[in-house]
């Protein structure tokens, strides 16, 4: 039977970046490609893909990618952006701009609605 890879990330910090990679790798053995890692104004992102589904680490939540832009996002997050800027409705047939969210990261801010976040790719550690 083959499963279906689940996109995750895990929020870490520069200081605790190589730290985080060891655990993701020893945590996640079959890593189904590479960690890509991302600066952000607050902190680092590791996005990878795994394929068991049963082992989480902390700080970590499951993510979805938009490839032509380089958007990840949280089903929150894309709900409310729909709902913010669809007058309130959440209509999952609405089509976003995602030409808006070159390189960004949108995650669930509670009442506020979305964040934004700008990703930065980080080419080595």
């Amino acid at each position: 039977m083959n499963t279906r890879p689940q996109l995750l990330c895990t929020f870490t910090t520069n200081h605790d970046l190589i730290p985080s990679i060891r655990s993701i790798r020893k945590v996640y053995e079959n890593i189904t490609m590479q960690i890509d890692m991302y600066s952000t104004p607050t902190n680092v992102v590791c996005i990878y893909n795994v394929t068991d589904k049963t082992k989480r680490l902390p700080d970590t939540i499951s993510i979805n990618k938009k490839k032509e832009t380089n958007t990840y996002y949280s089903i929150n997050a894309l709900n409310s952006l729909i709902k913010l800027v669809n007058n309130g409705v959440l209509d999952k047939t609405y089509v976003i701009n995602w030409h808006d969210y070159v390189n960004c990261m949108l995650l669930s801010a509670g009442q506020e609605g979305y964040k934004s976040i700008p990703l930065e790719k980080i080419n080595h550690i």
